[in-house]
Parts: structure tokens; C-alpha cells; sequence
């Protein structure tokens, strides 16, 4: 044989080898395409994942499955229900799906939206509870060990009080089944209240994606995210935009206002917080943001201190105040003194400071513009500084603080006097206690808080090791509370005692105790059988007072009072 034709043969050898590789490729493509993992695109959504990025859908099932086949006005009052559901109006939503079930009970689509409803609501009657479990039980078994069960899991381990387990089951469920929204939006929630806003970021964009950006929540979650990092160009640009899809959201409006108030627009956010309560009076967040207008500083952990902007105004009025009085005739000081006062939102002394320099000379270039300004902008809250007046308002405060309950907190339940038995579990606890009041801060730890001007009050509930309730810490800021106090007993902890004392009974004071380190501590304690409250004060902290309340059995023997202090200052 020549050696022409036994390169020729050997050519022809590679060449049909390439042909067979081909051949195997396209029919292992084809395989992989007709029997391989499913895959969805996602399309271009603003805040969402890079058009055409392709989410595995795993073991998601078509929850659209069989809907085309519903009336049309069924359909209509399907999607109505789902809308109402997103923005919060659970209860109506759930009556739309209980009647479209009772007609079509075995419509998938309709069986998930009532049973996510049911999770989202902070307590259920006992109808609802047994729907949600028949329903949660049903699903189960219909998707046994996939990330639909997984899901269900997760939620109710949460419902449990288990936010541990709930987000492991959660990120099971992502994994099992990746392109199952409500499991990515849930794994979002679950990692920003943990503070992993880098991963709860990207269950965020990829719930905007997978919901063609359709459900606020979605939007919600990126919003906050981006606010708590600080990042609030982008939170801002999110919020814009989202509103123009979910003009009545409420979240997304509050955000609105906080961002309206870092830049200095108190009158630009107070209008937003108005409008809010105007379309829903109960929406507690509102009320809290409007009483604490301009006091909100910008987060981000760039900045060791961050100042709000009624701080920085209180700054230039301490520098300019003296100056003013030592050179009263300057009137630009005195113009600049009443602009710092204009910006603190101390509208009343600012207007002093302008009709002084209109008195000096009444054609001072808009001076009467400015008092104008003054008049027509709501009076901010009186603040500690303000000589008699304030103190007699804050006594006015405190009377009516201390005769009337609180809208959140009737009069049993202040200073956490929660009217649970200790060694309640979670599901005892929070069927007495809405759990939407609270969130979860470790495992096991519980805690909520409100603002009753002009004190802030936060609620820390502990569960032992083995889910038991087992104590409450209380703390108390006074808001007004002056920082030199020169060891006096201010307002706050005078009132709080007097408070506890209505509840409890008379205290026995222990007066102040040197416990070393420079804290001087200033006590009253209350001991039963079973139960035991100390409340306390550290003498030069008069805006402060903290208070625990324990389960007696749970306290080692032979404390004394100044060993108490780890446990004042836990949370």
C-alpha cells in the first residue's frame, strides 16, 4: 500500500470520527433539552436579574395550571384576590378564595394563594387555623419531599417561632426548587431580618424577576435592603419607580418619607405620613415616623456618629446663640440663628429672631419671607431645652400618659407585663400576642417596640433552651431628657415607678448603690413566689431606664443588686 493512500484512508477515519462526535453531541443536546432540568428565562424587569438569565425550575409545579379553564369572572376575582393579598388586605383576600374554593376545590392555583394568605396573617381565628393546616397537610402529601413541602415547612416552623430552622428549610426549598417565587421571596425576608443583606439581595432581584415584577413585596424587600446598606440613591430610585406600579403601598411610601427626611425636607415628609395615616389611620409606622419627624439619621456604617438633621441644627444653634447675644445688633447672625432654629423645626423661635431683624430694618432681604416660613409650617414637638414651658407640658404629658392606655398597649401590658404564664411555649405566647408586633433578634429572642411620645419603648421576650418563656426586658428612652441631670431622679424613671407600682404593688426601694466601674445605680424591686421585677436607673444616664422582669425559679439564689446589671444591660 502507498503512503498516499494511507494518509488518504486515515483522513477519511478522522473525519468520519468527527462526523460520529457531532452526531453524539446534537442527539446528548436533544436528550438534555426533551429530559433534562426545565429552565425558565427571565425577561427584563427594572431592579430585577440581567434579561435572559435562566432560573432552573427544578421541582416547581405549574401553579397556572387549569386556570384558563375557570370563568372569566372567576379569573377576575382570582387576580383581585391575589392583589389584595400583596398589599396586605389578607382577610378580605382570604373570604375571595374560601368562595372560589367552595366552587372549584381543586384548583392548585387557589389552594396556594389562601394558604400563603392564611401564613402572612398574624393571628387566625380558629376556622382559619384549621384551613391553614388542611391545606398546608394536603400540599405536603400532593408534593411530598420536594421545595412546595419544604416551603409549607419552612412557614410553619416560622408561625413556631423557629426562625433558625424556617430559613434552613427555606434555603432547602430554593434549592430543590429554584424558580419557585413565594420560596424566594420568603428566603429574602428571612435573610434580611438576619442582616445578610448581601444573599437576601440576590432573592430579592431574582423574586422581581420571577414575578415579572408584579408583587410589591418583592420591591419592598430590594428597598429596604438597599436603605439598610445605606445605599440610598438606589433605594430612592427603587422607591420612585415602584410607586408608579403600587401607588397605595405603604412600605414603600414610608421608605418615601424617610428618605424626604435625610435630605432635610421635614415638610415634604410630614405631608407623605400624613397622607399615609389619612388613607389607613391604623398603620402604627406612619404615626411613629410622623411624632418622630427629623430625628431619623441616615443608616450606613460609613460614619462612626450619625447625626440627625435636628443635631446638626441643635450644633448651630450652640454656636450661634452666644454670638447673637453678645452682638445683638448683627443681623445676619440673627438671621442665621433663626434659620438653624427654621431647620430644627423650632418654628416659633425662629419667628422671634426674624421679627427682631424686621424691627431693625424692615427692608433686610426676605426677611419677611422667612417669617412667613415660620408661621406656615407645623410646630415641631416642645423638646427638653425649652425652659418652664416644656417642663409644664412634659407634667401634662406625664398625667395623661399615666391615666390613659396607649392604643398598642393597654395598661396591663406596659412595661411588659405580658399576661402570659412563664414556661409559656411560642404558640401560647403569640396566640395571646400578635407576632407581626414583634421580630425575632436571635434564636429563641423576641422583640418588639413602639413610641409614645415622648418615650420609646422596646420589649425584649426571652424563651429558655427548651422554648419556654422565661423573662422580659424592658428599656425606656426619654427622647426629651436632658443629659445633666446633676444625679437628680428625672421624669421618666419617677414615672415609670409610679407606673409599676399601679401593677404590681409598692416596690422596696433600694436607693443608690455604688457597684464599682463609676455606675451608681438607682433601684426599686417587686418579689412574689414566682415572680420577680427590678426597675433601675444608672445615676448620670437620666434619659434611660431598664427593667427586667424574671421567672423566679430561673434566677441562681444570693444575687444581689449590683448583679443584676448583666441583666439590665443584656438588650
Amino acid at each position: 500500500m502507498s503512503r498516499s493512500s494511507a494518509s488518504a484512508r486515515k483522513a477519511a477515519y478522522w473525519f468520519l470520527a468527527v462526523c460520529c462526535g457531532a452526531l453524539l453531541a446534537l442527539g446528548g443536546f436533544r436528550l438534555y433539552d426533551e429530559f433534562g432540568p426545565t429552565r425558565v428565562s427571565v425577561e427584563a424587569v427594572p431592579f430585577g436579574l440581567p434579561a435572559g438569565t435562566s432560573v432552573v425550575r427544578g421541582d416547581s409545579p405549574d401553579f397556572d395550571a387549569g386556570l384558563s379553564a375557570l370563568p372569566v369572572q372567576t379569573q377576575a376575582e382570582l387576580r383581585r384576590a391575589v392583589e389584595l393579598s400583596r398589599s396586605g388586605n389578607y382577610q378580605a383576600a382570604v373570604e375571595i378564595f374560601e368562595a372560589i374554593v367552595m366552587i372549584y376545590p381543586d384548583v392548585l392555583k387557589v389552594q396556594w394563594e389562601e394558604l400563603n394568605t392564611l401564613f402572612e396573617m398574624d393571628s387566625l381565628s380558629d376556622r382559619d387555623e384549621f384551613r391553614m393546616k388542611q391545606f398546608a397537610d394536603m400540599l405536603q402529601n400532593k408534593f411530598l419531599n420536594t421545595g412546595v413541602a419544604r416551603y409549607i415547612e419552612s412557614r410553619l416552623a416560622y408561625r413556631m417561632s423557629n426562625p433558625t430552622l424556617a430559613q434552613q428549610l427555606a434555603q432547602v426549598a430554593v434549592e430543590k426548587a429554584p424558580a419557585l417565587y413565594d420560596a424566594r421571596l420568603w428566603l429574602a425576608r428571612l435573610l434580611l431580618q438576619e442582616g445578610r443583606l448581601a444573599q437576601a439581595s440576590v432573592e430579592g432581584r431574582t423574586a422581581i424577576s420571577l414575578s415579572v415584577g408584579a408583587d410589591p413585596r418583592a420591591y419592598e424587600i430590594m428597598a429596604k435592603l438597599y436603605h439598610d446598606q445605606g445605599l440610598l440613591d438606589s433605594c430612592s430610585a427603587l422607591v420612585e419607580y415602584a410607586l408608579t406600579q403600587f401607588p397605595v403601598d405603604m412600605e414603600l411610601h414610608l421608605l418615601q418619607g424617610y428618605l424626604a427626611e435625610y435630605r432635610g425636607h421635614f415638610d415634604a415628609a410630614d405631608k407623605i405620613y400624613q397622607r399615609m395615616l389619612a388613607f389607613n389611620p391604623d398603620f402604627r409606622k406612619a404615626s411613629e415616623a410622623q411624632a418622630t419627624l427629623g430625628e431619623k439619621s441616615p443608616p450606613g456604617a460609613g460614619a462612626s456618629v450619625n447625626l440627625t438633621p435636628r443635631d446638626r441644627a441643635q450644633m448651630a444653634v450652640d454656636i450661634l446663640l452666644p454670638l447673637v447675644d453678645r452682638y445683638p445688633e448683627n443681623l445676619p447672625l440673627r438671621e442665621a440663628l433663626g434659620l438653624a432654629y427654621l431647620k430644627g423645626r423650632e418654628f416659633d423661635r425662629a419667628r422671634i429672631q426674624f421679627q427682631e431683624i424686621l424691627k431693625a430694618d424692615p427692608e433686610y432681604p426676605d426677611i419677611r419671607l422667612r417669617i412667613q416660613e415660620a408661621n406656615v409650617t407645623k410646630p415641631a414637638p416642645v423638646s427638653a431645652a425649652d425652659g418652664l414651658a416644656a417642663n409644664l407640658n412634659r407634667a401634662l404629658d406625664s398625667i395623661k400618659g399615666a391615666s390613659l392606655p396607649t392604643k398598642e398597649h393597654d395598661f396591663t401590658t406596659m412595661l411588659g407585663h405580658y399576661l402570659v404564664r412563664y414556661g409559656a411555649t411560642p404558640g401560647e405566647f403569640f396566640k395571646k400576642y400578635a407576632i407581626g408586633n414583634f421580630r425575632p433578634i436571635r434564636t429563641n429572642v423576641w422583640q418588639e417596640s413602639f413610641y409614645e411620645a415622648p418615650y420609646k419603648h422596646t420589649y425584649t421576650i426571652v424563651f429558655d433552651s427548651l422554648n419556654h418563656f422565661r423573662e422580659v426586658h424592658v428599656v425606656v428612652f426619654d427622647s426629651s431628657a436632658k443629659s445633666n441631670h446633676m444625679g437628680m431622679a428625672p421624669e421618666v424613671f419617677t414615672r415609670l415607678l409610679k407606673q409599676n407600682s399601679r401593677i404590681s404593688g409598692i416596690g422596696s426601694s433600694t436607693g443608690e448603690t455604688d457597684c464599682g466601674d463609676s455606675t451608681v445605680l438607682d433601684a426599686a424591686v417587686w418579689e412574689t413566689q414566682d415572680n420577680f421585677e427590678i426597675l433601675a436607673r444608672v445615676v448620670g444616664k437620666p434619659a434611660e431606664v431598664r427593667m427586667v422582669r424574671f421567672d423566679k425559679t430561673a434566677l441562681p439564689p444570693g444575687l444581689k443588686l449590683c448583679d443584676y446589671i448583666p441583666y439590665l444591660k443584656e438588650f
